[in-house]
């Protein structure tokens, strides 16, 4: 009989990796956010004459910014586990046990994100601690960890096709 075969926990991702991958994922926010400015005021200019718009576009934008950001993190923490910034960085979102994260658990931990920022980023420095959780992370019960890298395609298939040795 053998003993049962537990996992062991997987490292908890440091404050590098993270603050790499928010700054992936901010630029990302920003070039679709800018993106859809210019598509949106070039299209409000070139219909000037047929259309006499009371809006005004830029400041539009800039107020959905809170909004676009919500969805993408919660999309893609609820979906993934792990925006693109994180899964750049090979780190993902769980929950304190280990598994995916609900809707419910994802909007909480953005709100965290919010309120750690405004003491000017205080709440991000948590993650310096021995438990590297951000105020974020204790507030949603989630932690982030590094993700098993898969194996390419190519590297599977070559062990498969290898010949047998014996």
């Amino acid at each position: 009989m053998s003993a049962p075969v537990v996992a062991a926990p997987a490292q908890r991702a440091g404050f590098v990796s993270r603050l790499a991958a928010f700054l992936v994922d901010a630029v990302l926010v920003t070039a679709a956010l800018r993106g859809a400015t210019w598509i949106l005021s070039t299209s409000q200019h070139a219909l000037r004459a047929f259309w006499r718009p009371v809006v005004n576009v830029p400041a539009i934008v800039l107020a959905s910014v809170p909004f676009v950001s919500a969805a993408f993190h919660v999309t893609f923490w609820r979906l993934y586990g792990q925006t693109p910034g994180k899964w750049l960085m090979g780190i993902k979102v769980v929950s304190l046990g280990g598994g995916p994260i609900t809707v419910a658990r994802a909007l909480v931990r953005f709100v965290g994100y919010l309120v750690s920022a405004l003491p000017f980023y205080a709440g991000f420095l948590w993650m310096l601690g021995p438990s590297r959780r951000g105020w974020h992370d204790r507030l949603a019960r989630t932690e982030v960890v590094y993700a098993p890298r898969r194996r390419q395609i190519g590297e599977e298939l070559r062990v498969i096709s290898a010949p047998a040795r014996a």
